[in-house]
């Protein structure tokens, strides 16, 4: 099996493959519990997928205005062209969020290479630099001495972009982080689920140390020593509620629709949870 969010992660097949314990314990799992099988779409292509849809009735807040947890800790794919170009179309912005421009060129890097390097490499910097001099993923951006945000979300809120577009430019392990999604190894089934109780011992992240998606840490004195602010009670939804626009225009309509569906159906939310809630991808710096 393979993390099908992270087939493109730079560093390839050592990120990706699911060893033969996380695997058992993935198929283990899927067989336990409530799932729906329905269609994805993804960058295009249709998958058959076995959604482990209770998951998403899970409380989450993703508040990334207000957290210090480095999610944004490497550069978790190859970039694709679309998102080279819109770099490439607003290179002041990108340089002005991110400073990668001025750091290249500190270190002795001509104008001409910078932009190659965006074009070519795959994480837009030379491979020498990425991690080193340009620490973080290469696309994160600090606003204050505290979040690390996206500037190619960043970028696309400032161009008045739609959710459905913001998608299109994101990577898209960055669009639904941390949602995770298994594959078998030709790819003919897409497993889905999120990192909780039940999963983080398979799923690619770990559940105990995400506070968007652990309410309990959220409240604890040591998460809180981190991130005095933010994180309010009020402020988690279900996954489903908090991720909707995300879900949809990442993986299709109608994937969100039947998850919907079948939470509403088992009770686990409620039609007027969807009815006046702010679109998270498309929240802005207060």
């Amino acid at each position: 099996m393979k993390y099908f969010l992270f087939l493109n992660h730079p560093k390839g097949q050592e990120v990706y493959k699911v060893s033969e314990e996380r695997e058992k314990m993935a198929r283990i799992h899927f067989k336990s519990v409530d799932t729906l099988e329905t269609e994805v779409t993804i960058r295009g292509n249709i998958y058959k997928a076995i959604i482990d849809y209770t998951a998403f009735s899970n409380l989450a807040n993703f508040d990334c205005f207000n957290c210090q947890d480095p999610c944004c800790a490497d550069n978790p794919s190859i970039y694709e062209d679309l998102t080279r170009e819109l770099i490439l179309d607003n290179l002041k912005e990108y340089d002005n969020l991110t400073h990668n421009l001025e750091i290249l060129l500190e270190i002795g890097k001509s104008p001409e290479e910078i932009i190659e390097s965006i074009k070519n490499d795959d994480v837009m910097v030379p491979d020498e630099n990425a991690e080193e001099e340009i620490s973080l993923c290469t696309c994160s951006f600090k606003p204050n001495n505290n979040s690390t945000l996206c500037a190619i979300h960043s970028i696309c809120l400032s161009k008045g972009m739609t959710a459905r577009e913001i998608v299109e430019y994101k990577p898209m392990v960055c669009n639904l982080w941390p949602i995770d999604i298994i594959a078998e190894d030709d790819l003919s089934v897409l497993y889905i689920t999120m990192p909780d109780d039940f999963t983080t011992g398979f799923t690619i992240e770990d559940y105990y140390g995400i506070g968007c998606i652990n309410k309990e840490l959220c409240e604890s004195a040591i998460f809180r020593r981190k991130n005095p602010e933010g994180f309010s009670e009020n402020d988690f939804k279900p996954v489903i509620v908090a991720y909707g626009d995300t879900i949809k225009y990442s993986l299709g309509e109608k994937c969100y629709e039947d998850i919907k569906n079948n939470l509403i159906a088992k009770n686990l939310v409620f039609n007027e949870e969807f009815d006046e809630r702010e679109q998270q991808i498309l929240k802005k710096i207060n």
